[in-house]
């Protein structure tokens, strides 16, 4: 079952990282961004609010807003289980749970890329069912922050939104950064709405099949 692995193919593109105490502030995250430029996709057949800002000083900023046609408990969980990260995203050989705690997560994950192996660890911040918050800073390379959020939208689905931000320590093609990221969040959010589909019409199904039973059953 595929999951919601957003922050893994923004990530690949540098090794390594540092942790540090304190809360994750994403509040730049919140803010409405100056300048943004938003536009509309269709992912499979779901619409997609997609916006972004480019900066020397910010960098990069990008956000995604969709609903999923499920509750937002089945959500949330689907969400946060990093549990077949390796199997379903490309490059990933190993995920690793090096910190779980009640609203706190910290997580490493071994990718190869073409001939080079690299190992990131990032911070995960929880407050359920509602939002998820990500770090990860790369010594001499860069800071990426992100927020995802989820909301009630009836009937039965939930509207997600997600935000991220990723400065470099150097410079880099700002612009071919951007298009790579808005290629791999879209991909994440086409394969998440395609589990959530599934697993919608699943539980119908069994819902279906518990119904004709109990209408088996009485007299």
């Amino acid at each position: 079952m595929r999951r919601l692995t957003w922050l893994l193919p923004v990530l690949c593109v540098a090794a390594g990282g540092e942790l540090f105490a304190g809360s994750i502030d994403v509040d730049h995250l919140r803010k409405p961004w100056r300048r943004e430029v938003v536009r509309e996709f269709e992912v499979g057949r779901d619409p997609v609010r997609w916006r972004q800002r480019v900066s020397r000083k910010e960098g990069v900023l990008a956000g995604v807003r969709f609903e999923a046609p499920l509750a937002r408990e089945a959500v949330w969980t689907r969400s946060t289980d990093y549990s077949d990260v390796g199997r379903l995203t490309p490059g990933v050989e190993a995920v690793r749970i090096l910190e779980d705690t009640p609203g706190r997560r910290v997580i490493q994950v071994d990718v190869k890329i073409l001939w080079k192996r690299l190992r990131l660890i990032f911070e995960v911040e929880q407050d359920p069912p509602r939002e998820i918050r990500f770090r990860w800073d790369g010594a001499g390379l860069g800071q990426f922050r992100g927020l995802c959020v989820l909301e009630d939208v009836p009937p039965g689905r939930t509207a997600v939104e997600l935000s991220t931000s990723f400065k470099p320590a150097r410079p880099v093609p700002l612009s071919l950064l951007l298009v790579v990221e808005r290629i791999a969040i879209l991909q994440a959010v086409r394969e998440f709405l395609r589990a959530c589909e599934q697993g919608r019409t699943s539980t119908a199904r069994h819902r279906d099949s518990a119904a004709r039973v109990l209408s088996s059953l009485t007299p």
